[in-house]
């Protein structure tokens, strides 16, 4: 079945842990974003102490309540945006190791809140690593895919994509045979080339051949020439996060470079 899961406009916001909250997203909207995604937040009691952990050691993180009474308030607080034009998404980056009571408020309160789930195979930090969660999930492909089918049990109503290191990947063909298996809406993939100022393209290209999940091409994003490389190897949007923080407007910039 052929996956119609699209972007418009093709340029993305991507989460930042700390900062890409409800404020920062809304930004991105009002600059015409096709996608924001709030978070990453910690989405399981696991994740949740791994956070205080890189809190404590000066990292920024989001810790949103943990009670149901408490977390109900804060999510309409925080996760309710306004799109400018009505094919906007939005999405929410969550770190999950586990279903578990906090886990399944989470899923249980998004699911008329967002567009997307975005689940975090990315996080490179000691204290999320050592839980098994981040870029470690991609080490297991059964506990990957169990986790998955139990998402997407629970959230059935919102589309699931996935955040990925590519430097972490060293079989692209086993992850997209789990991948595959499930409702995957598209595969996020950040690019860096350790040591290097650039994307590898190289891999880009070659998760867009062996898939028909959407990709989105995340890293080193610099101008609209960088933008059209990504498009032509095969992704279907692209995203950029930190060079937003200093100058948000960038986005808009981007979006009409590309639109002309």
């Amino acid at each position: 079945m052929i996956n119609k899961f699209s972007i418009k406009p093709p340029i993305v916001q991507s989460a930042i842990a700390g900062i890409a909250d409800k404020v920062f997203c809304q930004k991105m909207l009002n600059f015409g974003a096709g996608m924001v995604i709030l978070g990453g937040f910690p989405a399981d009691k696991l994740n949740y102490e791994a956070s205080l952990k890189l809190e404590n050691r000066g990292r920024t993180e989001f810790l949103p309540p943990t009670n149901v009474k408490d977390f109900s308030e804060w999510s309409k607080n925080n996760l309710i945006l306004s799109k400018l034009i009505n094919n906007q998404m939005i999405a929410v980056n969550l770190r999950i190791v586990s279903i578990d009571r906090l886990s399944k408020m989470w899923l249980n309160t998004l699911e008329n809140k967002i567009d997307v789930l975005e689940l975090n195979l990315h996080c490179r930090q000691n204290e999320v690593l050592s839980i098994g969660g981040g870029e470690n999930l991609l080490k297991n492909m059964s506990i990957l895919s169990k986790l998955l089918f139990e998402i997407s049990e629970i959230i059935q109503g919102v589309k699931i994509g996935v955040k990925i290191r590519g430097s972490s990947v060293r079989e692209i063909e086993p992850l997209i045979e789990v991948l595959e298996t499930h409702p995957i809406s598209y595969i996020h993939i950040d690019l860096m080339v350790k040591g290097e100022n650039r994307a590898n393209l190289e891999q880009l290209g070659a998760v867009s051949e062996a898939t028909r999940i959407p990709v989105i091409a995340n890293n080193s994003v610099r101008d609209i020439e960088d933008i059209k490389k990504m498009f032509k190897i095969g992704a279907c949007a692209v995203s950029l996060a930190r060079p937003l923080i200093n100058k948000p407007e960038f986005i808009a910039t981007l979006i009409k470079q590309l639109e002309v």
